[in-house]
């Protein structure tokens, strides 16, 4: 069985995008597939320490696997907060999972849990909570449909969505808001699907021209964080 310093660097060498490095750490762990290594993790799930099992979902969120899908789901299921929100952290190579998908949903609608709790669950199906660019999944439009149904749940969706790339399954959703009674719902889809999308402010942290321009010539889209860019001018603003 792998050590815990081995695991340790095994995820360093993820963090760090280190091909060498990380062929390294995985030939010092002796598994003989990506298999192996999800299942020696979905192991250490089940032990008591939280820590450890953070190590493994840090770790976890690199991989694709049915038993990586497993041990992140008990990851979603885990009674301490902090092993729940680094599990969802780790999802976004899972929600082509239905069961993934729908325990995020749960989460979602959850009142007895933490509002950032609640929030990260959402984000990651509708947002930008760590999530792989492009279009969503079939389950998690399916999940998002059936949470559009929940009053509270439809700002945060849609608003998500405006944040999201203009994919087939997203443009689907934004059409079905852009339609929707609610007149702040209709007019952030539509504004969504007529060519801009929202950016947090904090994604020009490096560049401090381009994030005091934005502030002093975009439209807030929510708060004092958010704003209005053009999708397609978004790398020339």
């Amino acid at each position: 069985m792998p050590s815990i310093s081995d695991f340790q660097a095994l995820r360093l060498a993820y963090e760090a995008g280190d091909k060498l490095s990380l062929a390294a750490a995985l030939e010092n762990m002796r598994l003989p597939s990506e298999e192996a290594l999800a299942q020696a993790m979905r192991s250490r799930m089940t032990q008591g320490d939280r820590n450890l099992r953070v190590l493994m979902l840090r770790i976890l969120r690199y991989q694709h696997d049915s038993h990586a899908a497993r041990a992140v789901l008990a990851g979603l299921n885990d009674p301490t907060r902090r092993v729940c929100a680094v599990a969802i952290q780790a999802c976004p190579n899972f929600l082509g999972h239905p069961e993934i998908v729908e325990r995020l949903a749960a989460i979602a609608q959850d009142s007895a849990l933490k509002r950032k709790l609640r929030r990260r669950a959402l984000s990651m199906l509708a947002g930008d909570e760590g999530r792989m660019s492009g279009d969503l999944t079939g389950p998690a439009e399916a999940a998002l449909t059936r949470l559009m149904a929940v009053p509270e749940l439809r700002f945060p969706i849609v608003f998500g969505l405006a944040r999201l790339d203009l994919a087939p399954r997203i443009k689907r959703l934004l059409e079905y808001f852009a339609n929707a009674e609610h007149a702040s719902e209709s007019a952030m889809a539509r504004r969504a699907l007529s060519g801009e999308r929202i950016i947090h402010i904090d994604a020009f942290t490096s560049d401090p021209e381009r994030h005091q321009r934005i502030q002093q010539t975009s439209d807030i889209a929510h708060g004092r964080m958010f704003y209005w860019l053009p999708r397609a001018g978004l790398s020339q603003q």
